[in-house]
């Protein structure tokens, strides 16, 4: 165990965007690749969009209902493979839901729309604006940081988000961030951005499905998330795997725990 924990702030170090030994290019057959497993996953969602299928997958499971419900959070993975292994490239694919209790949709809508306002209520958004707007089809802007690791991760994110309501208190949303790059040294007068799809290859590419019910005085809201990030070489996949493997994870849970935060202040 000692030795582990001795080697491992030197392997995380050796991923760092400032080693050009472990930067990457994005490949047109992993876009290819995640872009085919997002048209499938689409397919899925469009079954509960038509009432085909229980519009909330919560519906499906009444016990993890009840427990959401009662104010747990409930994150788990979307696929029982997750990561997806595909060409130069790991599919993260999770799913999770939260109960807002005493709220309306219409405060969740103005939450989740709000990129203005994003930056004080997401921790690891450190700025973010509007950057346009027309009817309910958004263009945001983000700066992502991650400071509690060894090797701190900042990346600028454009995401273009498209709501529709679909009946009285159902609300949908496809959001999906593909510009995204990488940049090293930032806030300092050598802040470098590398193209998107060049870089480390933490993020390449973030989804976003929200399914959003009035129900019991308040909004349960759903939401499946697809990223995209480099495959690992297999020399540092013991190090390297599980730490990829669990940003996808943690901000999926703390989006939704600080999206109920911001909507019972």
């Amino acid at each position: 165990m000692y030795t582990i924990r001795f080697f491992l702030p030197v392997l995380l170090l050796s991923v760092s965007p400032a080693n050009g030994q472990f930067t990457t290019t994005l490949q047109p057959s992993t876009v290819d690749a995640f872009d085919q497993y997002a048209r499938n996953l689409e397919q899925q969602l469009s079954m509960r969009r038509n009432a085909r299928l229980p519009f909330l997958s919560l519906e499906e499971n009444s016990s993890e209902l009840k427990k959401v419900l009662q104010g747990e959070l409930f994150v788990r993975p979307g696929t029982p493979d997750n990561p997806v292994s595909v060409p130069n490239g790991l599919i993260h694919d999770w799913a999770g839901a939260v109960f807002i209790p005493d709220t309306t949709m219409q405060k969740i809508l103005a939450i989740l729309q709000d990129f203005n306002k994003h930056s004080d209520i997401y921790p690891a958004i450190v700025s973010s604006r509007l950057v346009r707007r027309k009817g309910n089809d958004l263009t945001g802007f983000w700066r992502l940081e991650r400071k509690d690791q060894l090797v701190p991760v900042v990346l600028d994110v454009e995401q273009e988000a498209h709501y529709q309501q679909l009946g009285p208190g159902k609300w949908t949303c496809r959001a999906y961030a593909k510009n995204i790059s990488e940049v090293q040294n930032a806030g300092t007068p050598n802040e470098k951005k590398f193209p998107p799809g060049e870089g480390v290859g933490f993020l390449w590419r973030l989804y976003a499905y929200w399914s959003l019910e009035s129900t019991n005085n308040g909004v349960l809201a759903e939401c499946r998330t697809l990223s995209l990030s480099r495959s690992v070489p297999a020399a540092l996949a013991w190090a390297i795997k599980p730490f990829i493997q669990s940003l996808p994870r943690e901000s999926l849970g703390s989006t939704l725990r600080d999206t109920r935060a911001a909507a019972v202040k």
